[in-house]
C-alpha cells in the first residue's frame, strides 16, 4: 500500500493543458526579447517544529513523548532567481506573504536587473500576488502569472520541493 496524495481535479484537464502550452509558447516567443532576464519568484511556508518518531523504553513500558500544544513557528521563505544572474534576492518572514510584502519584493528584485533591459517577472497565482500589477514598477517590467496547477514551470517552485 502506498500513501495517497491529493491532486486537484483540474490539474490535467484539457483547458489547463492548453493554458500551459500557451504559456510555454509565450516564453519561447519572448526569449529573444527578454534576453535571459526572466525573473522567477516563489515562496513556501515552512514550519520549524520537529519531533522524534521513535523512542526507547523499558520492556513492558510505553515510549511516551511529552509535546506542547503548539506546533512551533511558521516561516515564509521567498526568493527570486534571474536566469542570467542566478539568485538575486531572498527573504525569510515570521508571518505569511501579503500583497504589500510581495510588492516590496518586486521593488527589491527589480534593481538587480540590467538597467534599460526589459524584464519578465513570473510567479504563481497565490492570493498575495493578485495586486502585483499595482506595484508601480517601471514600464520595462512585465508581470506573468503561471497557469493553474503548473508549479513545474517556475524554477523556484522546484527548489522548494527538494
Amino acid at each position: 500500500m502506498k500513501k495517497l496524495e491529493d491532486a486537484p481535479a483540474e490539474r490535467n484537464s484539457e483547458r489547463t493543458k492548453a493554458q500551459r502550452r500557451d504559456f510555454a509558447m509565450g516564453l519561447l516567443d519572448n526569449a529573444q526579447r527578454y534576453n535571459s532576464f526572466t525573473n522567477y519568484i516563489g515562496e513556501a511556508g515552512i514550519n520549524v517544529w520537529t519531533k522524534r518518531t521513535r523512542g526507547r523504553a523499558r520492556q513492558g513500558d510505553r515510549a511516551v513523548r511529552i509535546v506542547q500544544e503548539r506546533r512551533g513557528q511558521n516561516l515564509t521563505m521567498t526568493f527570486a532567481v534571474i536566469v542570467m544572474n542566478g539568485l538575486v534576492h531572498h527573504e525569510l518572514h515570521l508571518v505569511g506573504m501579503t500583497a504589500e510584502r510581495f510588492s516590496q519584493l518586486l521593488h527589491f528584485t527589480s534593481p538587480q536587473c540590467n538597467p534599460g533591459q526589459e524584464v519578465s517577472f513570473i510567479f504563481d497565482n497565490a492570493r498575495a500576488h493578485g495586486r502585483a500589477a499595482d506595484a508601480n514598477l517601471p514600464a520595462k517590467f512585465e508581470i506573468q502569472y503561471l497557469p493553474p496547477s503548473s508549479p513545474f514551470l517556475n524554477i523556484c517552485e522546484k527548489a522548494f520541493a527538494l
